[in-house]
């Protein structure tokens, strides 16, 4: 049954760090919450003002509301602190917990709410929401908290941190008519610890916008920053676009390429911001790296235009325990869109890359390894690289485009 011909939904998302375009951000529930609104469903997502990255709000109001059609708003609240480290953290995902429990004034009724793990306290929050307004409610779980948190603490804070949030997991996980979750198979963990169904929980995976996408490839490229045009035009970019953050596995990517200095028009390109960010430039400084660059974050649509004037593309993953139960990464579907040869760096389960067969997967923390794969797809280019290319292409328009996402939400919400 195509989108059109399903029942339409008033749907709720909360996602504490949800972004759209207006901000320079997009992502996930942007992208749902357009489609689905474009083919009569009425949604609003509702994020938090305050940008982590940057350290600033985005807006001053104490509640801002951006609308992006008729039937589709962002819902931005004004939490507090702005932090800069955990505790701050977690006080201002209390505060968003709080703030969205009280929301009213949706215009319509909610039939629907889907409340997003970027942390579990939007659970609370669409919960209470849900049992207002008498509407289904689907768990999303996008990280397996308190899983994704366990390399982060240790002795008896972890202890701390793990009771409670698997406190919250036990309540939610039951109370919801439904779970949604991005790792394929978070269902084992949730069946082995908690004893859910697995009829319950069902996988649906990040995608993107093909046409938009294919858009923004085509922006004038005098919109990037200066020196990043230079270098795009004038090497063999092997380019890393994202978060600079330690799960991402850099020092690897970077230490790579002292490597690949044989190679005279290849450069390593780190276009993004974080808290590596300290760390890279010093080991790129220390190992005088001038193969390597590093590029402030792009607004997200001038990446596919970056992606298009690169060659090869990487992404990396440290061990973290959480990946045991494998992952669905945005970045995976903009890189494989681009039709370019990807090098993933990790050992997590059921690599989507080698699936796909759009590039090499390798073991993480290893630059000599991912120096040599760089090499053979450089080496082969015209050939293997084209392959990995076009294969990468090929599955993300089969399985990975927003209706095809689409689809699968309106699916479990017609299940539940």
């Amino acid at each position: 049954m195509r989108v059109d011909e399903k029942r339409k939904y008033n749907i709720i998302i909360l996602n504490h760090h949800a972004g759209a375009p207006d901000t320079g951000g997009g992502g996930r529930h942007y992208e749902l919450a357009r489609f689905l609104s474009e083919h009569g469903n009425k949604i609003s997502v509702v994020a938090s003002s305050y940008i982590s990255s940057k350290r600033n709000y985005s807006t001053p109001e104490n509640v801002n509301i951006s609308w992006f059609n008729d039937n589709f708003n962002f819902i931005r609240l004004k939490t507090k602190p702005a932090y800069t480290n955990n505790v701050g953290r977690f006080i201002n995902y209390y505060d968003y917990m709080m703030k969205a429990s009280k929301l009213d004034g949706f215009g319509y009724i909610p039939d629907v709410i889907i409340a997003s793990s970027v942390h579990p306290l939007a659970w609370v929050a669409g919960h209470r929401l849900s049992t207002k307004y008498n509407a289904k409610f689907i768990v999303e779980v996008r990280d397996l908290w308190p899983l994704s948190m366990y390399e982060d603490f240790e002795g008896l804070k972890r202890t701390l941190v793990f009771k409670y949030f698997e406190a919250l997991e036990r309540k939610y996980y039951n109370l919801a008519d439904a779970i949604v979750t991005t790792a394929p198979f978070a269902y084992e963990y949730m069946g082995e610890k908690f004893n859910i169904d697995r009829e319950k929980v069902h996988h649906i995976p990040h995608g993107l916008d093909i046409d938009e996408f294919d858009k923004n490839t085509d922006l004038n490229e005098e919109i990037l920053d200066p020196e990043l045009i230079k270098v795009l035009n004038s090497s063999f970019c092997v380019t890393y676009t994202g978060s600079l953050s330690k799960s991402e596995g850099l020092p690897t990517f970077v230490q790579a390429a002292e490597y690949l200095k044989d190679i005279g028009d290849m450069k390593l390109v780190i276009v993004g911001s974080g808290s590596e960010e300290k760390n890279l430039a010093e080991i790129i400084d220390e190992e005088n790296l001038k193969n390597v660059v590093m590029i402030p974050a792009q607004p997200r649509d001038f990446i596919p235009l970056i992606l298009r004037k690169s060659k090869i593309l990487f992404c990396g993953l440290m061990e973290r325990k959480a990946f045991e139960y494998g992952i669905s990464k945005n970045k995976f579907y903009d890189y494989m869109a681009a039709r370019k040869p990807i090098v993933f760096a990790s050992s997590v389960r059921d690599s989507l890359i080698d699936k796909a067969e759009c590039g090499i997967t390798i073991k993480p923390c290893d630059p000599k390894e991912l120096a040599d794969a760089i090499k053979y797809i450089y080496n082969n280019m015209d050939t293997i690289g084209k392959k990995y290319g076009e294969n990468g292409r090929a599955y993300v328009e089969r399985h990975h485009t927003i209706k095809n996402i689409a689809d699968q939400f309106l699916d479990v919400m017609e299940s539940c």
